[in-house]
């Protein structure tokens, strides 16, 4: 472990990075930068370990390995400042789009833009689709995992509870893990101090939607379902916007348009930080600044409650067979669950004839490395050049 920096400079680093940290799996290379590079606050082990806990918890990865850094730092008191840290600047950038959306959506020239970028986020969750599936299906136990649950899906078969079943199956089908070898330094502060912070935040977090249930029952469903798919999204962001699609999009009633869901999606790709911020557009249209606040609050508080009760069990849970076979199990599940968002997404975007073919462009560019927002971007001036 290098020096450890005051509590103020470490969160401002995250700020910085939260706020200039764009492109999926990069800002992972950006975060090591910041914090064992520049800063040396950090040693190089220690990060892969923060990072190796990251990616076997639900919920984004970045937040998810600053926020372990931030407990082997300083203890579990400052995880929740970690993630609105690094949450910050996307959510207010998000916040500033959101409503001029709604505000100047229906400008013809507006509305064209996002018409012609229903292709590129169609070639996005594709991208998406493809490189989840190397991690989740990597024998042909995966596949066939996957390929049984992804009818299910098309039936409209709670994905809640899809995902569960994909993670009880896995237990028992999923072949035996690799281990990597890991540290023996625990994070700073003993597990029953880290499971009072995280059942404590965790209880707090309920008690507000109980108490929103009758005053204002949409905000307390934003809450309730945002949580629901912070706590379940396994392996990267993209796992999340399918759970959102579904909890928002699929469900009865729904509270966002698919259109709207897929404008909300665009524009999370031009904000920094990971793409689950899209669920600040979804609050914003549910509820105004207060459902946007309230969207992106339970999308990182209940993951940063999961990193303060389990960092301290990490070394067992990565020893656990059981759980890296349920953990590949949500994956092969997410994967049926993310065919079933590119169809539903395709079958709004790809209506006018030229349509698919920049689709398929657009996933040539993102799957030779083009970076999102040069996708998008670019995507948004052919629109508005060829389209308004």
């Amino acid at each position: 472990m290098g020096v450890t920096p005051s509590a103020a400079r470490f969160l401002w680093a995250l700020f910085k990075v939260g706020m200039t940290s764009y492109g999926g799996p990069a800002i992972v290379a950006q975060l090591r930068e910041e914090l064992v590079v520049r800063q040396r606050w950090v040693r190089e082990e220690e990060f892969a370990e923060s990072l190796a806990f990251a990616q076997l918890v639900p919920g984004p990865v970045v937040p998810a390995t600053a926020a372990h850094v931030a407990q082997r730092l300083y203890g579990p008191h400052l995880v929740f400042m970690a993630a609105l840290a690094y949450a910050l600047p996307a959510f207010l950038l998000m916040l500033a789009l959101s409503a001029a959306y709604f505000r100047f959506g229906g400008i013809p020239a507006v509305h064209a833009v996002f018409r012609g970028l229903g292709p590129v986020i169609v070639a996005i969750v594709g991208s998406s689709l493809l490189s989840l599936s190397q991690p989740a299906l990597q024998d042909t136990r995966g596949l066939a995992l996957a390929s049984a649950l992804a009818p299910l899906f098309f039936f409209e078969v709670n994905p809640v509870l899809l995902v569960l079943a994909g993670a009880l199956m896995g237990i028992f089908v999923m072949p035996k893990p690799q281990h990597a070898p890991f540290s023996s330094l625990p994070p700073k502060g003993s597990r029953r101090r880290g499971l009072a912070w995280g059942l404590g935040a965790a209880v707090a977090l309920g008690l507000v939607l109980l108490s929103l249930a009758a005053w204002h029952p949409h905000l307390a469903r934003l809450g309730a379902e945002v949580t629901k798919v912070s706590v379940l999204a396994f392996g990267g962001g993209y796992t999340a916007v399918a759970l959102l699609y579904h909890a928002f999009v699929v469900s009865h009633p729904p509270l966002v348009s698919p259109q709207e869901f897929m404008d909300g999606l665009a524009l999370g790709q031009l904000t920094p930080g990971p793409v689950v911020i899209t669920s600040t557009f979804i609050g914003y249209k549910v509820a105004g600044v207060v459902g946007a606040t309230m969207a992106t609050a339970y999308t990182f508080f209940p993951p940063a409650c999961l990193v303060v009760t389990l960092a301290p069990h990490f070394a067992r849970l990565r020893q656990s067979q059981a759980f890296h076979r349920a953990v590949r199990g949500a994956l092969a599940a997410f994967v049926a669950l993310l065919f079933h968002v590119l169809a539903r997404v395709a079958e709004t975007a790809l209506v006018p004839l030229w349509a698919a073919p920049a689709s398929l462009l657009a996933l040539l560019l993102l799957r030779v490395r083009v970076p999102v927002l040069a996708v998008v971007a670019g995507g948004a001036v052919l629109s508005l050049l060829f389209l308004a």
